[in-house]
């Protein structure tokens, strides 16, 4: 019962209806009110919570496994508490990433088999991928489409990867691990800060090639 005067608010009139119904909508565009009959959607979530029993896409090239993320392929990862277990940034989306059409798929890189061509890729595992060659992709097969019409010799894949930072933030710790004093010669040094170290690339009578040869053995 509403008591006199009390207004009555907005989200209680949308409680009212559900997925399918229709739904009148007036509009104030350009000084005109105007009326519409639209049919009520429910939001369409990046990673679906199921795949309706169809088996998982999966696109393989150079040993790269790419497929799309669901939350079957999380639990299928890391099991019950995929929740908690899986990366962060997948996570994220899962909780609050909306896809922005309706063929819209979170792409990531699921694995990397083995092979002389991918050394030093083996580690990489639900990894988003975000472009190629600089276009972006919107689900599983544009991405095989437009790898499959690549002709370029090389191809480029972006991935949500914070390496950049990560390396930059390893530095010191490597520096320090090598007994290196410096991230940079004097040379470098003098145009980021101005000011010359001296030694000019000569560290207890070693060349900066023979002290780091020296200290990487």
């Amino acid at each position: 019962t509403v008591r006199h005067g009390e207004r009555i608010g907005f989200s209680y009139l949308v409680s009212q209806k559900y997925t399918g119904d229709d739904a009148r909508v007036k509009v104030l565009r350009k000084s005109k009110t105007l009326e519409f009959k639209i049919k009520l959607n429910a939001h369409k979530r990046l990673i679906p919570a199921h795949i309706k029993g169809k088996p998982p896409s999966y696109y393989i090239v150079g040993g790269f496994v790419f497929t799309t993320v669901s939350v079957p392929y999380l639990r299928s990862e890391y099991e019950k508490d995929y929740e908690f277990d899986a990366p962060v940034k997948l996570l994220d989306k899962l909780l609050h990433a909306m896809a922005q059409s309706i063929d819209e798929q979170l792409v990531v890189v699921s694995q990397v088999l083995v092979a002389d061509i991918n050394i030093g890729y083996e580690e990489l595992v639900n990894t988003q991928v975000l472009a190629f060659n600089g276009k972006p992709i919107k689900n599983l097969k544009s991405l095989a489409n437009m790898v499959e019409a690549c002709k370029k010799e090389y191809m480029k894949f972006d991935l949500d990867y914070d390496q950049t930072k990560n390396a930059k933030a390893a530095t010191s710790d490597i520096l320090a691990m090598h007994c290196i004093p410096s991230a940079m010669s004097d040379d470098l040094n003098e145009s980021y800060c101005g000011v010359s170290t001296g030694n000019c690339g000569v560290i207890d009578g070693l060349s900066i090639r023979e002290f780091l040869f020296s200290s990487l053995r």
